[in-house]
This record gives structure tokens, sequence and C-alpha cells, in this order.
């Protein structure tokens, strides 16, 4: 199959805002690749391991490759990421692995060898460009133990203050009791976990016209936190501290409905014995919604100080120009800047390396 198309696609994230800002504007939501890591990696995978290609077309499987390569620069040197945020108006932004290099499915000994490499390779970014990026941490989660010494590791040694974690680990859902060990290291050490799903393990009706990745995505994400609210885990770590992107999937936008059920439903009361709709006090969620209305809505719904400027870059289905998107929300000025770097700074302890 032939794929053409994507030349001109990476143009979005050379779009220059129109709207001032006199705050800092910090990205919370993009993504890199670690090559070293990867190449070790996909020594040890199977096609099945992965359920956004598994579950996708032919035409799909062949674009995303094409469009990897296009823009491959963008994934892997801080050089090219630094000169698009300064086209943005993007003064810091976080760097948090490309999801399908999550690689839960690997063995212990290999997981925690490549884990400990992609924390590395992020430190050292971070190290070398200390005013421009702040780094997001990986866990081996299908191996818990692990995935806690590699926490403590994080904050203690390389000082990165956040993870991103899927949306299942190789199919097993967030609220087994296996990860509690883990929850609980990350409340007392404070580190903010970003959730982001890296496909949908039950993606058989999605495959057609993307959507795997259209509805599939944040089905996943509203899927995972529902389930960690209704299994009681923020309810036994009250200090947990979770990002949700994509706009937190689904569930903010239709949470009554869980919350009716759990009125006339005792399934729904084994592990918390408040509505679920009380737990979003725990959750964040970032601009990456594409309508200014439905940035507007979150903003309305759950507070200025709980929505930040996500990008998703530098992948197809980010948000070009954000510093625009977000004023034409019709928020506040405060609001705005709110939202465009003050909710950052403060959630993850950015201050430090606020641009001056």
């Amino acid at each position: 199959m032939t794929v053409t198309g994507w030349e001109g696609w990476a143009d979005r994230w050379s779009e220059s805002p129109t709207t001032a800002v006199t705050g800092p504007v910090i990205d919370v939501h993009s993504h890199l690749k670690v090559p070293g890591a990867a190449a070790l990696a996909m020594e040890h995978f199977s096609p099945e391991l992965d359920p956004r290609s598994l579950y996708s077309t032919d035409q799909t499987n062949a674009l995303n490759r094409a469009y990897h390569e296009c823009v491959h620069d963008r994934f892997t040197e801080p050089a090219t990421r630094i000169e698009d945020m300064e086209i943005m108006g993007v003064d810091v932004q976080a760097i948090a692995l490309a999801p399908p290099h999550y690689f839960y499915w690997l063995d212990r000994a290999t997981a925690t060898q490549i884990t400990s490499m992609q924390n590395d390779a992020i430190a050292e970014i971070v190290a070398s460009h200390p005013q421009r990026f702040w780094g997001v941490g990986t866990l081996p989660m299908a191996h818990p133990a692990d995935a806690v010494k590699e926490a403590e590791r994080l904050r203690n040694e390389l000082d990165i203050r956040a993870i991103e974690i899927g949306t299942d680990v190789v199919g097993v859902d967030l609220d087994d009791p296996k990860f509690d060990p883990v929850w609980e290291v990350l409340a007392e050490l404070r580190i903010v976990v970003i959730l982001h799903p890296a496909g949908f393990t039950e993606g058989r009706r999605l495959s057609d016209y993307y959507l795997v990745n259209v509805i599939g995505l944040p089905l996943s994400s509203t899927l995972a936190v529902t389930r960690l609210i209704l299994g009681g885990v923020f309810e036994r770590h009250p200090g947990l501290r979770m990002l949700v992107v994509h706009g937190g999937g689904y569930l903010p936008f239709y949470s009554a409905r869980t919350d009716h059920a759990f009125r006339h439903r005792p399934e729904m009361r084994q592990h918390i014995d408040r509505l679920p709709s009380e737990y979003l006090s725990n959750l964040w969620f970032d601009s990456t919604v594409f309508s200014p209305a439905l940035l507007g809505l979150l903003v309305e719904q759950y507070g200025a100080d709980r929505v930040l400027l996500g990008t998703d870059y530098p992948f197809d289905m980010g948000q070009g120009n954000p510093i625009d998107f977000i004023a034409a929300a019709g928020l506040t000025d405060d609001q705005r800047a709110q939202v465009l770097g003050r909710n950052a700074e403060e959630l993850f302890g950015l201050t430090a390396i606020r641009p001056g």
C-alpha cells in the first residue's frame, strides 16, 4: 500500500498564536521516544501485544508507520522540539513516553532494564534543557514491586515528579489490588500520575475509520478512571493526584449516569460509600478536546484550577496552536492564565524552572 499525505501535516506545529499572554505557558502533554530502549524492547515484541495496532486496519497501520517516519525528529530531537515550542509560544514542555513505548508486556528483568534506560534518557534531556523541559517518568507496571522501587528512584535520585501510565497493564485493570503498593508510594512521594491510554484492549468493533483512536482512547480512559473510583483506589489513597489527558475522556461529561446507578445498584457500592463524582476532586484534565465549547464546559464544571494546557505533541491527534485555542473558550483573563501555566506550576511544582 502506498501512503501519502503526511508531508505537510507537521505545519500544525508551525502556527504562531495571535493571542498575547503575560504568564508562563506550560504544556503538560507531549511525547518522546528513546530509540535505544525501544530497539531492545522490540526484540521481545509480537503483534498481539499492541491492541492499538492489533485492532487497526492495514490502512491505519500503514498510515501510522508513514506518519512516524515523517515526524521522527520531533519525537527524538530536543532541538527540533524547541523550535516548534518557540513558534507555538510554549515556554516549558513535559516530556513523556509515546504510549506504545510503555512496553508493559516485557519480562521482569528486561522491563526494569528498559524502564531505567527510558527514565535516565528523560532526565538527561531535562538536565540539558532545564528551562524548557520537565520530565515525566515511566514505571514497569506489570511488576509492582519493581515499579515501587523505580518510583522511589525517580523522585529521590532523578527529581522527576510525575509519571505517565497506561489505562491497563496488558489487559489487567488498574483497580486490581496488586497495584495498591504502587498507588501508595505515588501518593506518599507526591508523584502526579498522568493517565494516558495506549489503546483499548476490547477494540474488535473499532478497527474501521480510525475509531481505535477516535473512540477507543477516550473510552479506555473513561473505563480506567471509573474502575479506579468504584474499586476504591482513591478512597484508599486520598493523596493520589491524577491528570487524565484528552480532557478526561468521556467521564467529565457523563458522570451523572454513574452517580444515578450508584444510588440504585448495590454492585456500585462494594468499595465506596460516596457518590462516584465526588472522587473527581482527585483529578485534573488537559485541554486536548478540540472544541473551545467543550473546554469551557470543563472549566465550568470542574473549575479553572483543574484544567491544564496539553498539546499531545507531536502526534497527529494533537492540538495545534494551543494558546489561541484556549483563548477561544471564552474564559476570563485569570482563568486563561491558570490553564496556560499557573495550574501546572502548582500541580507539578514547576516554579523553580519557570522561564525568566
